[in-house]
């Protein structure tokens, strides 16, 4: 599986979907890059929930179906790797609902290898906001480290998505 969007001070190594620290051999590093992870995931989850809205066609917890934005994939049971849900994050997925939100997605061929030109109508609607490549590498990070092939969401993490003090969590609990 490819790491590659992973950068700078996000520089954990993603292994089947767990995050294993670059500097496991030093315990002192490895609870550094545990608090750096931890707050890439956090930050990734905000971006996922405010900046981008994922949650409104993916839902909260990830697991898809029908949303504002049309009948989206469920992120709890993709098969995709983190460059490829990097790749469907820059550049959306033509003649889909999914949008791109990379600026320059689709001026030059950077996207599927397509322009705009190339895409035609097929070419995905811009997201509500674009994305710099931080928050893009975060929303990957979060969502390998608490929704893809996690199984279905629970109470928990509705609690850890929602914070302690909603309500929203309430259907959930057992």
């Amino acid at each position: 599986m490819g790491v590659a969007f992973v950068r700078g001070p996000l520089r954990a190594i993603l292994t089947a979907g767990v995050f294993v620290s670059a500097f496991s051999g030093m315990a002192a590093a490895q609870t550094a890059s545990s608090a750096e992870d931890a707050r890439a995931i956090e930050f990734g989850k905000e971006i996922y929930k405010t900046k981008a809205r994922c949650q409104f066609c993916h839902k909260w917890d990830g697991s898809g179906d029908q949303g504002y934005g049309g009948n989206a994939l469920s992120l709890r049971v993709t098969q995709l790797t983190p460059d490829q849900v990097a790749t469907t994050v820059k550049c959306g997925r033509p003649a889909t609902e999914m949008p791109y939100h990379d600026k320059f997605a689709y001026t030059d061929k950077r996207c599927y290898g397509m322009t705009a030109a190339d895409a035609g109508d097929s070419k995905p609607q811009i997201g509500n906001e674009f994305l710099q490549a931080r928050e893009i590498d975060a929303v990957v990070a979060y969502l390998f480290a608490r929704v893809v092939g996690k199984g279905p969401a629970t109470y928990e993490d509705c609690l850890d998505f929602w914070g302690k003090d909603t309500q929203q969590c309430e259907p959930m609990k057992k």
